[in-house]
């Protein structure tokens, strides 16, 4: 398929695989999307939206990926849908915090980007990361499974932070998770990480079931 996909280096199953991450990854975006208009809050944890825009502006615009095209273009997709989030965090994200801490949110998030970008170029510039990002991609995959649990006991009842994004977001990091373990077998550091942030999702999730009388399937 030329520059489309690269077959050359990775199977075709281990391209499905990735490719159905990307997938489950653009969906839990429009379902967070879908939660910002709908309810006015931001689904995910303030915590990680500062590390996941910066990763993605640096994949989709400064390093690439060499699984090919296609793929890249799911890279896009994400950053410019998490712009929107973005967006949306400096308009409703004080509402995760404390009514007394709200006054700071707006400059500890930013600084939160800025931050990111400083620490993730050091980290992809000397070499850490591997061809397609995964080494600070399943990093920051634990953040943001650790830091979306305290979001959502901190508010169980939100309508706002929906259950099937969260189904979305455990399996897409899972299927690229799968993908990479394939891949790259001496790679303990995302295996260790896949391991470690599926537990919190699926305790995530059946917390998140069980509010399901009251909040329903958003």
């Amino acid at each position: 398929m030329g520059n489309w996909l690269n077959t050359a280096v990775y199977t075709n199953t281990e391209l499905i695989l990735f490719g159905a991450g990307a997938f489950f990854w653009l969906s839990c975006y429009l379902l967070v999307i879908r939660g910002i208009v709908r309810y006015k809050f931001v689904g995910i944890s303030a915590a990680v939206v500062g590390a996941n825009i910066a990763w993605e502006f640096l994949w989709a615009f400064v390093y690439r990926q060499d699984m090919g095209n296609l793929i890249q273009i799911g890279y896009y997709g994400w950053f410019f849908l998490d712009c929107f989030i973005v967006f949306s965090m400096f308009r409703y994200g004080d509402k995760q915090v404390l009514p007394e801490n709200r006054k700071y949110f707006k400059l500890f998030f930013a600084y939160s980007i800025v931050g990111w970008l400083v620490v993730l170029c050091f980290f992809i510039g000397d070499k850490f990361d591997n061809p397609i990002g995964a080494n600070s991609a399943y990093a920051i995959q634990l953040l943001i499974s650790a830091s979306c649990l305290a979001m959502m006991l901190r508010h169980p009842l939100e309508k706002g932070i929906s259950y099937l994004a969260a189904w979305c977001r455990m399996l897409g990091s899972l299927f690229c998770g799968l993908m990479c373990i394939l891949h790259w077998p001496g790679n303990h550091w995302i295996a260790s990480m896949v391991v470690i942030y599926i537990f919190i999702d699926i305790f995530y999730l059946v917390i998140a079931t069980r509010n399901l009388k009251v909040t329903g399937i958003t």
